[in-house]
């Protein structure tokens, strides 16, 4: 039997940022070995979150080698990634809903039927805001224009006038049409917002129905398998003041965000049409709201563009990981059915495990890919000096030739900094004093209790974090090297460690059968790997 393919597609803000944690995730190797298409939707074009969603998978792909990568096995950046981006157009003549409805164009008797008609379903203030920011959890109205600017995008592809979002969005359509009943979609977004919330409910019928345009014949096929996340409220941010409101008309107010969620769940346990779409949905909820204002002295609500860059959250990460879930389900599902995990809670803060994340059966896989991207952005940052502005991957590659490994010493000095920019933005970088947090920082920042690593490894002094002793990553002795100096106290130096393995351990050598590396920058983060899993000796007990 054929394998399957795999889609994701992240909508509006809080997609984007799932988007990047399911990135970090492939990034680590937990998607071995499959080819995933994503697609990216957003109403604000300008986003901030959106456009470093975007950079970090085009740098991914970059790292992969492009259009000559492949997908590779039991490695860092394992999986295949091809990038599709849709975003409608709001701005001019279709800058709000009236604009687009033509509502003033027409007779007069037209113009007053198609008055009506609209002031059924929508207020006036609804009729007029400007939706280049979004949907502003108006869903009634993005569900409706949503849908619309799928069609449409069909409609301009068949008739010749697409622009490059457009074929862009119908070459993804494509792609799960030719999978037939392979097909596996899962969808980020989230239920209490504007732009995700709106489209979760639609999406699925507004592919097909695409599909058909081109081709009146053709259907996604009744067997391909869709999921999603419903993430529920999780941050919260300044209250807009009296003139913002005025001003704007129609803007998110944080203070809604619990009864959206509530108003949205009804309706997923109530409505056939989505239980007969999704196959499988994901809970996720969070007990606590993160201020995403804080700091902020303003009573303005940024409702957009490339000022919001709201930092990672663990939320994001549990949707990543139920997109693991999804995508490793073996055999159909004939009927939908909602999934709950959730994590031991003391002390008002939970005690987060590897397997509260992907299960019992993949928590070792998850425990030690985490743990070795962790430890090589670790050696790339702080011992090559690619936090202090050296290239840090580079000078990691004549360290191995000094080791007797010259294997890697013609990589391009380019995609040793795209690696480089890859693992600060995974992990940390260094401004002359502090610690910029990196994705995987800003979420151990959203939990109250301990996080899966040694608490140092993820330290926000700088001094403490340079200092870092990266063979104790994990708080367990057992998974710890290096531990122990010349006469059994203190600590040795991880580096002699980790610069033995690689020169006396053959069996740490990138595999071309096993692990399928073919590119020179394949084997190197093979090797690396490797040694890094020999290291902490988690799959191997």
């Amino acid at each position: 039997m054929a394998a399957d393919k795999y889609f994701v597609i992240g909508i509006g803000g809080t997609g984007m940022r799932c988007l990047e944690a399911f990135t970090h995730l492939c990034a680590m190797g937990m998607f071995d070995n499959r080819e995933i298409d994503i697609l990216s939707i957003d109403t604000d074009t300008n986003n901030g979150n959106k456009g470093r969603s975007e950079q970090l998978i085009e740098r991914y792909i970059r790292i992969k080698g492009m259009d000559q990568g492949k997908p590779t096995a039991n490695s860092f950046f394992s999986a295949k990634l091809n990038l599709h981006k849709f975003a409608p157009e709001y701005a001019g003549e279709r800058l709000t809903y009236e604009l687009i409805s033509g509502l003033n164009s027409g007779s007069e008797e037209t113009r007053r039927d198609n008055q009506a008609l609209s002031d059924l379903f929508f207020d006036k203030d609804v009729q007029q805001f400007k939706l280049n920011h979004g949907y502003r959890a108006q869903t009634h109205l993005g569900s409706h224009l949503m849908y619309h600017c799928i069609v449409d995008a069909a409609r301009k592809v068949r008739d010749g006038h697409a622009g490059k979002a457009d074929q862009s969005l119908l070459d993804f359509i494509n792609k799960i049409y030719q999978a037939e009943e392979r097909a596996r979609v899962f969808i980020f977004g989230s239920i209490f917002g504007g732009t995700g919330a709106s489209s979760i409910p639609v999406l699925p019928r507004a592919l097909d129905d695409a599909l058909r345009i081109r081709d009146k014949n053709a259907r996604i096929h009744p067997d391909a398998r869709f999921g999603c996340s419903l993430l529920t409220e999780y941050f919260n941010f300044n209250v807009p003041d009296a003139a913002q409101r005025k001003e704007q008309k129609i803007i998110a107010d944080s203070n809604n965000f619990s009864r959206n969620s509530q108003a949205a769940l009804m309706f997923y346990d109530d409505d056939e049409t989505v239980k007969k779409t999704y196959q499988l949905m994901y809970h996720v909820g969070w007990p606590h709201q993160t201020n995403f204002s804080m700091g902020d002295t303003s009573s303005r609500t940024v409702t957009g563009g490339d000022e919001q860059k709201n930092p990672a959250h663990i939320t994001e990460l549990l949707c990543a990981a139920a997109a693991h879930d999804f995508f490793n389900r073996v055999g159909s599902q004939e009927q939908h059915d909602i999934v709950y995990r959730s994590a031991d809670w003391q002390n008002d803060a939970f005690l987060f495990d590897f397997q509260d994340f992907v299960g019992n059966e993949h928590a070792k896989d998850f425990m030690n890919r985490a743990g070795a991207l962790l430890a090589l952005a670790h050696i790339v940052i702080n011992r090559e000096r690619a936090g202090e502005g050296q290239n840090g991957t580079d000078n990691l590659i004549k360290k191995f030739k000094t080791f007797g490994i010259p294997d890697y010493i013609n990589l391009p000095l380019d995609d040793a900094k795209d690696l480089d920019e890859y693992l600060k933005s995974f992990a940390f970088s260094f401004t002359a004093s502090s610690v910029v947090p990196g994705w995987l920082f800003q979420v151990r920042q959203s939990v109250n209790g301990p996080f899966l690593f040694h608490t140092d490894a993820l330290s926000g002094n700088a001094k403490q974090l340079r200092d870092f002793h990266f063979g104790k990553i994990f708080s367990d002795e057992a998974h710890q090297f290096a531990r122990k100096g010349k006469f059994g106290l203190g600590s040795g130096d991880p580096y002699d460690e980790f610069r033995k393995v690689i020169q006396d351990d053959q069996s740490v050598r990138p595999s071309a059968e096993r692990q399928k590396v073919e590119r020179l920058n394949e084997r190197f983060l093979g090797h690396a790997y490797n040694t890094l899993t020999k290291l902490f000796n988690i799959l191997h007990n």
